[in-house]
């Protein structure tokens, strides 16, 4: 099996919520009756309307989703991004390679509905004049321990991009998926994994920041909260 990976953008000035409802109430249902596998969609909804602090990015207008499932054949795809497609106003799509480091244990909800907290879904680019393989090096051996020793993330899944499958699909690395509990949202503290401890705060974000800076590319990074909702998990 192989899994695609695609970056949503909603309808001109389509509400968040709109397009998260029609995302979650008519696409996912059809991606499953076309085979798509473990689906999971994560939105730009009201749950995380207030983490504007945590949003990082240059492109104008921002993602609005993340749509992830596994197929046998990427081959077969087509239907999948008709119907992705005719629910977005543009669709940006990836074959990946997928692992988690962190695979959570109590976050999780029924199929379908909303997984507590929320997850920060990052596109990276490797930094300019590093190798393929020192970048992958770097994110899997040297980055994760701090990523996860840093912040409050009781979910990471590492979505390494094989290759694009549409067209003028940006040339991102990698797809992160993070999840955070719900205060992370507005509290850098909660965050940082550091409430009532401001020097912990501080070494963890001064951490973390030196750790990016030497293998991403922090002019292009798009980040946004979402709120996540997996329709059929992995085992």
């Amino acid at each position: 099996m192989e899994k695609l990976a695609y970056v949503l953008w909603k309808r001109g000035e389509e509400p968040d919520g709109a397009f998260a409802e029609r995302l979650r109430g008519e696409l996912a249902p059809r991606l499953r009756v076309l085979g798509a596998r473990f689906l999971k969609c994560s939105v730009v909804d009201g749950h995380v309307e207030g983490g504007t602090a945590l949003r990082i990015g240059r492109m104008d207008p921002a993602k609005s989703a993340l749509a992830t499932f596994w197929v046998d054949q990427a081959q077969e795809r087509e239907p999948l991004e008709d119907a992705l497609r005719q629910a977005s106003g543009r669709v940006a799509g990836y074959l990946v390679v997928e692992s988690r480091p962190l695979v959570p244990v109590a976050e999780v909800a029924e199929p379908g509905e909303r997984t507590p907290g929320f997850h920060l879904v990052t596109c990276i680019t490797a930094r300019e004049g590093l190798s393929h393989d020192a970048f992958i090096d770097f994110w899997h051996h040297r980055f994760r321990d701090v990523a996860i020793e840093t912040q409050s993330t009781f979910d990471y899944v590492r979505n390494e991009i094989v290759r694009a499958l549409t067209p003028e699909a940006p040339a991102w690395s990698a797809i992160v998926e993070e999840g955070f509990p719900i205060g992370a949202l507005t509290d850098p503290a909660v965050f940082y994994d550091a409430v009532g401890d401001p020097a912990k705060q501080q070494a963890n974000q001064t951490r973390m920041f030196e750790h990016v800076q030497q293998f991403l590319d922090l002019a292009v990074i798009e980040s946004h909260p979402m709120s996540e909702y997996a329709f059929e998990r992995l085992p």
